[in-house]
């Protein structure tokens, strides 16, 4: 009999009974079903597990006892190691392998980036209020799987100790900064103290020391000076931040100058009042924060980065000119906050697709709202109602709009009219739908930049450098482009990648773009880009003045492309020719 303790089960072997269990073999199976469940399931899980061992784990570790803790077998995790060595470079990180284990190489502040990427990753994006008391209180949805890398017990006291804070201070926290704090204190101390850096000198404030008081009592410990500086460090941003929005405007008028400086930046386009600042009030905050050298979590950035790719664009073109000027390093999640102020300006400022129109009606208010109302609702898509006015206003005016639905018949005018009927009838419904589906179909801005000629499909494995040198040099040639746009645009994405999932936009200043057109690079084998992207479609992005106000509708119809299904993008990366290629793009830009 072998006995299977803690859970009272016997495995009992009888002649001609066989082998079963006895005892509480519910809770057994209950047991093991809940470390099943445990367990990483998929091969990015296992890494991320891999990586949690590393970072957080005080010894080396060897394949065979990640072998054992992951269910899996040697090889495959030798194989989830080519992806966790990946992971570790993006932080100057290196995986040794000897005959003790597995250990890593580098420093201990590129360890902590790697640690906060990590838990990062498991933290929950969800955050509820909750009434307590009587009164309503943060309350952090964490994911079950955090579990895997910490003692429920210590995040739940960490949690804890954040809310008395926030309960005895006058401090606010943003989902964010609460988040940046909790994961620091989660961490284990770095070994070696500060590991050597310069402190930075800044006053502990009494939030700082009542935080501390409560750290030690509630983990019946003693905080190093250093770890106390931390806290205090991100404390004061936190405090900073809550300054109101009057004096960090006058503030950044009569000592930073940056809105002088994002104006002098950002004079190509044109910006508005609004966009400076909401650019400068982020940025003071943000800027203290990078000084400190702190940075948050945006658990968006991806989603950013592949929705508004124009206005992430944006931002990376502001990151060396603020790194400069300000002597801080900012990462692609402070990138994804800032690229969000441009989206808005471009929206601000975007031409409405709809067909304008003028409603003109008797003189008749209430009938004259009422047909208004009604086209709005039945052609909310197709129709933007610019006017609503008499005829003599009409007379009176020139006409801007595309269409005009009147109650009245009018004739002689250079652009078309409908007349309906007041109340808006099944008739005239069908009769301006029919108009719109007769008008012009538009055209689509990004089928008509690509050329064949700047069109190539390669077998060749390609890095992402040789993919931009390759297609670069077919713009320089066909005389699209100057000869340095190649260093332009590798210079470009040094600054953060423009892949896409499969699609890649890489781009260079505008002035060394003599004609606008996009070139495409087609590569059926993929292209490793950066972030281990596998990248199939490149478009040199070959723009300038010239097509300045089609950039939205451009950008648009590339957004278009990248959200195709990817059997449909293979189909272009699977074209025999360069004419194919443009054909298949052609007809999924058309059903989009």
């Amino acid at each position: 009999m072998i006995s299977k303790e803690p859970f009272n089960v016997k495995l009992v072997r009888k002649p001609n009974d066989g082998i079963y269990f006895t005892g509480d073999v519910a809770a057994l199976t209950n047991h093991l079903e809940k470390e099943a469940n445990d367990r990483p399931q998929s091969k990015e899980e296992r890494c991320h597990c891999i990586l949690a061992k590393l970072l957080l784990g005080s010894a080396s570790i060897t394949i065979q006892q990640l072998s054992n803790t992951l269910y899996v077998s040697r090889s495959t995790v030798e194989n989830d190691l080519k992806k966790v060595k990946q992971k570790l470079a993006q932080f100057g990180l290196q995986l040794a392998i000897t005959h003790t284990g597995l250990s890593l190489i580098g420093s201990e502040h590129q360890k902590r980036q790697a640690t906060v990427e990590l838990i990062s990753q498991y933290w929950g994006k969800r955050t509820e209020a909750k009434e307590l008391n009587g009164q309503l209180v943060r309350h952090v949805q964490l994911p079950d799987n955090l579990n895997q890398l910490f003692e429920p017990a210590l995040i739940k006291n960490i949690l804890t100790a954040l809310t008395e804070l926030i309960e005895k201070s006058t401090l606010s926290f943003t989902d964010y900064e609460f988040q940046s704090l909790a994961i620091h204190l989660m961490m284990p101390a770095p070994t070696g103290g500060s590991n050597g850096a310069q402190p930075v000198v800044t006053p502990f404030i009494a939030e700082t020391q009542l935080l501390v008081q409560i750290l030690e009592r509630r983990f019946e410990l003693t905080i190093p000076d250093f770890e106390q500086e931390y806290l205090n460090r991100h404390l004061v941003t936190v405090q900073s931040k809550d300054t109101s929005v009057q004096t960090i405007q006058t503030e950044l008028r009569q000592s930073v100058g940056l809105p002088q400086l994002l104006r002098q930046q950002l004079a190509q386009l044109a910006v508005d009042e609004e966009l400076i600042q909401g650019l400068a009030v982020h940025l003071s905050s943000a800027l203290r924060r990078l000084a400190m050298g702190l940075s948050i979590n945006n658990p968006c950035t991806d989603e950013i980065r592949q929705n508004f790719p124009q206005a992430f664009d944006q931002a990376v073109l502001l990151k060396p000119v603020l790194e400069n000027q300000y002597q801080i390093q900012m990462n692609e999640d402070e990138l994804a906050f800032i690229s969000l102020h441009f989206e808005a300006f471009f929206e601000r400022h975007s031409e409405d697709a709809r067909l304008s129109v003028v409603v003109v009606c008797s003189s008749d208010i209430g009938t004259s709202q009422l047909l208004g109302q009604r086209l709005a609702k039945t052609f909310a898509q197709e129709l933007r109602i610019t006017r609503i006015i008499a005829l003599g206003e009409l007379l009176a005016t020139p006409i801007k709009e595309s269409l005009v639905i009147s109650t009245i018949a009018i004739k002689g005018l250079s652009v078309p009219v409908i007349e309906v009927s007041p109340l808006l009838n099944r008739h005239d419904i069908g009769i301006i739908r029919q108009m719109i589906t007769e008008q012009p179909t538009p055209t689509n801005h990004l089928v008509a930049l690509l050329q064949p000629e700047l069109t190539i499909v390669t077998q060749e494995q390609l890095t992402d450098q040789g993919a931009i040198e390759l297609i670069g040099q077919r713009l320089i040639d066909q005389g699209y482009a100057k000869p340095t746009v190649v260093q332009a645009a590798l210079a470009r994405e040094a600054l953060a990648s423009t892949a896409l999932g499969r699609v890649a936009l890489p781009h260079a200043d505008s002035q060394l773009i003599t004609k606008p057109a996009i070139g495409l690079l087609i590569a059926p084998q993929s292209i490793n880009w950066q972030h281990n992207d596998k990248v199939q479609l490149v478009f040199f992005m070959a723009l300038n003045e010239t097509v300045h106000g089609q950039m939205r509708a451009i950008y648009h119809d590339l957004d278009q492309l990248i959200e195709t299904p990817v059997f449909l993008l293979k189909q272009v990366a699977q074209a025999s020719d360069g004419t194919a290629a443009l054909a298949i793009l052609a007809q999924l830009n058309q059903k989009n």
